[in-house]
């Protein structure tokens, strides 16, 4: 009767939690634990016996609950109204919010069946299934750092599986490229927002993967010509080097695209490599990726001399389709043409779009310095040399052969990019600004003489203009009060411990020398903080970020100017309309002062910008390649450093949590979680 009791108190107490959050019903589960990711706030995965397909519930327990894979466990929570159709049709609850969690017992997992690729894609039968095969990439997931992802190859296909950073950390999962395992756990449904993109395995926690056989020596591996799962190697000499690419040339004059697994010390054009990685067959070659380089020390070889090619031998048409010279791939050729793509889009993207005979060739110089970048001006005509190298489209879901996208060709050097004619001052832009201010004029002059016909028309116009100016009044205010609450909230405040800092050191300059200058010194960082964060609010006015309908761009546009040359990458999978304007400029400042701290003061190469929205939560991330910092040791604002405290400030505003995982020499992760 008492077990009674409790449980009917348990569920009203549910109901009220779920009413207070605005959530759903109450409900009551018992299930076995599969994985446990440790998200904020913490996320298990459940095999549910009323729950067929699984279930995933939100741990919102204070303190949490101990629980490990493997455990049986009894649920009582609410649900969250905002689980999708496609999710509810699925039979995949993502929106459970536990209020209680009762550890049962520790029981054995499912037995799992042997299972082909076409099965884990169309499962007939049972979801518990393991499947045998080598280990060809491992992927840190872009928008949340608690998951990783395994490509096998197996006898039957490539499998996907998912695991958890708790369970198997990134680095370990690297250890297991071209390694022969066995992996177990439940075939689930992979969705993005509504789309449907396949399924994958979850794995059996920490029992999810067994090593049949370790990875050997990657230089030890076969040549191309063997047919094998695992990884092979080729000898040659690099022929090309993009940002993310390299392109060897091997002795039987075979042409092929290296992905490397490193892109921190890339040979140069002209050097002797050995290369070690897995086969792919590309639309017009062979493709390396995971692959690991051996610099041979050869002395650089010759380049092949570039071939003067013209876009109509480049791109020929075919039933209004561009395709392209086969012949040509992999061969160095010269192009002339004019840039047709603003600096601002080269910065961002990359990449010249070269305008040749009417017709676009992508010209990719991301690997090449800024002060090249910096050189090229919109209508300027250049003469490129470069590898020559056709894009196809990889989403072959529909398609028979991938879709011709496109030509690239990729500089070797500096040298290959040469500036024959810089743009007139007399370009179409500008015309067309010019006819476009003079149809201004007409209009303008159409309209007065208009309401010089009739007073009513007159007296309608000076009610607009009077109705126009209120409303630019009233913008002026909101910035001006928004500038006002950012200077009084920094500035205003850092100004006085200025001043105090310097009457200290006035009282101590005859008696105490040396704590005179201490307080100087910390007057003088106070001040360069200022200068810093007032360079942030007028950039901030200038800036045009928060008027993109992207969020990807708004946040390139912010930070591409204080990171340098840093590679900066962005996979922000949030909707701008989901944030308001007030969520998106703390945002912005958040990541923009992460970047500026990761290059500023860990000397990063690399830094990526993830984020996403689950459950009405918006999640984000900035990590980089630095050299990293003791977290507990990290300058404060005794120190006067300003910056960490200033984005816990503004975190705190949005009731969110700040995460940083940081260890010297192996870069920071920094991870945000704000409610919307």
């Amino acid at each position: 009767m008492k077990v009674r009791h409790a449980t009917i108190l348990l569920l009203f107490a549910a109901r009220i939690c779920a009413m207070l959050h605005g959530a759903g019903e109450p409900f009551e589960l018992t299930g076995q634990i599969m994985i446990i990711a440790d998200t904020t706030p913490r996320r298990l995965h459940i095999i549910a016996e009323n729950h067929p397909n699984g279930c995933c519930v939100w741990d919102m327990t204070e303190p949490k609950v101990k629980c490990s894979s493997g455990d049986l466990v009894k649920v009582m929570g609410f649900l969250d109204n905002s689980t999708s159709a496609i999710m509810r049709e699925a039979s995949y609850t993502v929106a459970n919010y536990a209020t209680n969690i009762t550890v049962v017992s520790n029981t054995e997992f499912p037995e799992t069946i042997s299972a082909s690729a076409q099965y884990i894609s169309c499962p007939t039968g049972s979801l518990f299934v393991h499947a045998c095969g080598t280990v060809v990439s491992v992927v840190r997931d872009a928008t949340n750092a608690a998951w990783n992802w395994l490509i096998i190859q197996t006898g039957t296909g490539e499998v996907r599986a998912a695991a958890t950073e708790h369970d198997y950390p990134y680095a370990e999962l690297c250890r297991l490229l071209d390694a022969d395992i066995r992996i177990n756990g439940k075939i689930q449904e992979f969705f993005s927002l509504r789309k449907f993109l396949g399924n994958h395995i979850i794995l059996y926690g920490k029992d999810g993967i067994e090593v049949k056989k370790a990875a050997g020596d990657p230089f030890a591996a076969p040549g191309l010509d063997a047919t094998t799962s695992h990884r092979r190697q080729v000898s040659g000499t690099v022929v090309g080097v993009s940002s993310k690419r390299l392109f060897v040339r091997d002795a039987a004059n075979q042409f092929i695209s290296v992905s490397p697994s490193d892109l921190g010390d890339m040979p140069a054009a002209g050097e002797g490599v050995t290369v070690s990685g897995f086969v792919k067959n590309g639309p017009l070659g062979i493709q390396l990726t995971e692959a690991v380089i051996r610099r041979d020390g050869k002395p650089k070889a010759t380049l092949e001399p570039a071939e003067d090619v013209d876009v109509e031998r480049l791109l020929a048409a075919c039933r209004d389709n561009d395709i392209v010279d086969a012949s040509l791939y992999g061969k160095p050729v010269r192009i002339r043409g004019y840039v047709a793509n603003s600096t601002d889009d080269v910065a961002i993207s990359g990449r010249i779009m070269l305008e040749c005979s009417r017709k676009n060739v992508s010209v990719d110089v991301a690997h090449l310095p800024q002060s090249v970048r910096d050189a090229l001006e919109t209508g300027s005509q250049l003469e490129v040399c470069g590898i020559c190298i056709p894009e196809f489209d990889a989403d072959v879901t529909n398609m028979v052969f991938p879709e011709f996208k496109g030509l690239i060709v990729i500089p070797r050097a500096p040298d290959d990019i040469r500036v024959l004619n810089t743009p007139p001052w007399w370009t179409p832009g500008r015309l067309l600004t010019v006819i476009g201010a003079l149809l201004v004029v007409l209009v303008g002059v159409g309209a007065w003489n208009r309401a010089l016909k009739t007073v009513a028309e007159r007296t309608k116009k000076e009610l607009r203009d009077e109705v126009m100016a209120h409303v630019a009044s009233n913008l002026r205010v909101g910035e001006r009060t928004s500038l006002a609450v950012e200077l009084h909230d920094t500035i205003a405040q850092n100004l006085t411990g200025v001043a105090l800092e310097i009457n200290a050191a006035n009282k101590l300059i005859d008696s105490d020398l040396p704590s005179a200058h201490g307080h100087l010194d910390t007057a003088t960082k106070t001040l360069n903080s200022c200068r810093t964060e007032l360079k942030n609010c007028l950039f901030d006015l200038r800036s045009n970020a928060l008027g993109q309908r992207n969020m990807d761009t708004a946040i390139r546009l912010s930070v591409a100017p204080v990171i340098g040359d840093a590679e900066l990458t962005v996979r922000f999978d949030v909707p701008r309309e989901r944030i308001t304007d007030a969520s998106a400029h703390a945002i912005i400042r958040i990541i923009r002062e992460l970047a500026s701290n990761a290059v500023r003061h860990g000397g990063a190469h690399k830094v990526k910008v993830a984020g996403s929205y689950d459950a009405a939560m918006l999640m984000f991330s900035v990590t980089d390649d630095g050299c990293g910092f003791v977290v507990e040791n990290a300058p404060g604002i005794d120190e006067c450093h300003f910056g960490l405290q200033g984005i816990r400030e503004r975190v705190a505003q949005f009731h969110g949590k700040l995460n940083i995982e940081s260890t010297p020499g192996k870069g920071t992760h920094v991870t945000v979680v704000i409610k919307t």
